[in-house]
């Protein structure tokens, strides 16, 4: 069944934080657009401002639930899509999407972002539809991408690792360069495998074909 977006998220807009005084040293970690844009280089935010989470001036920031999909622009074309670990506040350049997840899956509302970003036209995320199989299916879809994606994240220093393995045997030089070569054109090629799943899974054929599948399936126990 297909929902506009906001029928199964939220979206909120993030406020200015007025004063140095929401800060602190320990607290929750503060999201501008300079941030977010750090985060997918580096996801990290153990150095990130911090905002006091005592702090009770009314106003003052907006805070967001861990696995919100945070994005710098309205269209999703354009923006910059990152899915915090922990709550986080966020700017007023910040837009944050909260899933409804007893209808929707972060996870999966991450990936079927992506998908859209690369094969879809410029659209506006009030406008944007999503098409939704039940939770179990969402479970399924994302533990396979979920793997896919760990792999690419760690590609760098799984290559970097091979690559520094001649300094320890030399005997293998040769072996170990080539290996490395062959790691690098397999995250390549993975990267294009991930492009091409969420496109088979996102672009309507295969959720038709597992609906289809679990309706025939729940028709015959029936």
């Amino acid at each position: 069944m297909k929902y506009l977006l906001e029928e199964v998220a939220k979206i909120k807009i993030g406020k200015m934080v007025p004063s140095e005084k929401c800060f602190a040293k320990d607290g929750i970690p503060y999201i501008t657009e300079e941030v977010l844009k750090k985060l997918l280089i580096e996801d990290d935010t153990s150095d990130l401002p911090k905002i006091d989470s005592t702090f009770k001036e009314q106003f003052s920031f907006s805070r967001v639930p861990a696995q919100s999909i945070l994005l710098n622009k309205i269209n999703l074309k354009d923006t910059s899509i990152y899915q915090c670990k922990t709550d986080v506040c966020i700017g007023h350049d910040i837009i944050a999407i909260i899933p409804n997840e007893s209808i929707l899956i972060s996870d999966y509302l991450f990936h079927f972002m992506k998908w859209y970003q690369i094969n879809k036209e410029r659209r506006n995320v009030y406008r944007l539809m999503i098409d939704l199989p039940t939770i179990s299916i969402q479970l399924k879809v994302v533990q396979l991408l979920n793997a896919v994606q760990r792999l690419l994240t760690n590609k760098d220093s799984l290559v970097t690792a091979v690559k520094e393995l001649p300094q320890h045997f030399d005997h293998i030089s040769r072996q170990a360069k080539q290996h490395s070569k062959s790691l690098h054109h397999g995250f390549e090629q993975l990267q294009y495998l991930y492009i091409a799943m969420l496109d088979n899974i996102f672009n309507g054929d295969f959720l038709n074909v597992v609906q289809e599948y679990h309706t025939f399936q729940r028709l015959s126990n029936e």
